[in-house]
């Protein structure tokens, strides 16, 4: 069977149930890697040699990675479905992935981002955004209603985001990402003040929002990092402090401490040094 004929007639049709978001990232990378290589190619007579001369021929490590992700998905089910009888993807050498530290704020900045934005449009978004640790889409689907300002709970349940032009709601990326947070004390006062009705985005678009942040921090000269990276910066300040990894694990909503401790664990020079000095105290006693 033609890859292109089993992309048509088997490959799509059991995708249905996967995010909007994550379809068009599929259909981008057959589009623009997988289709014009292999579309009209037998599944069958694909081999490693073709498959790891193409991935090399891919500039960009990251674009390299996904399109090997579809691809293999795509003859791991063919081989499921018995339309191939052998996993040549076991036998190929996958594209390494490409290393990548998020930029951050640190806590001075952090305070900083949060002062320049007082009175702004987008204040009470920016509040939960960079002192809850949420995802980009979970920071623009949080409702008024999610936050309980009596106690500080946030509720996180639901995300928004923008997919080919257009806003859809989904829910949060796993179940561990549905989960209540909690606001600093002087989140809490603040948001109070500032408290309304609906999205705390109001009617903007997830675009128009990255926009606005971007263009105010500039037009400031505030400390700027594109908003998905405030969850990195929560993260990163909150271990610094001297949180538990497990609990700033729990507050992401991650699936594993692993995933947090991997992502997000950046000893300061001031840690290193403490802990050198409990190591030294402990072997010249």
């Amino acid at each position: 069977m033609l890859l292109s004929v089993f992309h048509d007639e088997v490959w799509l049709p059991s995708c249905v149930n996967l995010r909007e978001c994550t379809m068009v990232g599929y259909e981008s990378a057959y589009r623009r890697h997988i289709g014009p290589q292999f579309g009209f190619v037998d599944m069958a007579d694909i081999t490693v040699a073709d498959v790891e001369s193409w991935l090399a021929g891919i500039q960009s490590p990251g674009a390299a990675r996904k399109a090997w992700a579809v691809l293999r998905a795509m003859l791991r089910k063919a081989l499921r479905f018995g339309v191939l009888d052998v996993d040549i993807t076991l036998r190929v050498q996958s594209p390494k992935q490409p290393y990548y530290r998020a930029p951050v704020l640190d806590a001075r900045q952090i305070r900083t981002l949060l002062q320049g934005f007082y009175g702004h449009q987008l204040e009470a978004w920016l509040i939960c955004a960079v002192t809850l640790g949420l995802r980009t889409e979970e920071g623009y689907g949080l409702e008024w209603s999610d936050i309980d300002l009596r106690t500080g709970v946030v509720h996180v349940s639901r995300g928004v985001q923008w997919v080919a032009g257009h806003e859809i709601v989904v829910d949060t990326k796993t179940e561990q990402s549905t989960r209540d947070v909690v606001l600093p004390r002087f989140a809490i006062q603040r948001l109070r003040e500032l408290k309304g009705k609906g999205r705390l985005i109001g009617d903007l678009t997830p675009p128009q929002v990255a926009r606005r942040y971007a263009s105010w921090c500039r037009r400031n000269n505030l400390p700027y990092v594109p908003a998905r990276n405030l969850r990195h910066s929560w993260g990163t300040t909150a271990l610094a402090a001297g949180v538990d990894v497990a609990v700033v694990s729990r507050a992401l909503g991650h699936s594993s401490i692993s995933t947090t401790a991997r992502y997000y664990l950046r000893p300061e020079t001031s840690v290193l040094k403490d802990a050198q000095r409990k190591w030294e105290a402990t072997i010249l006693r």
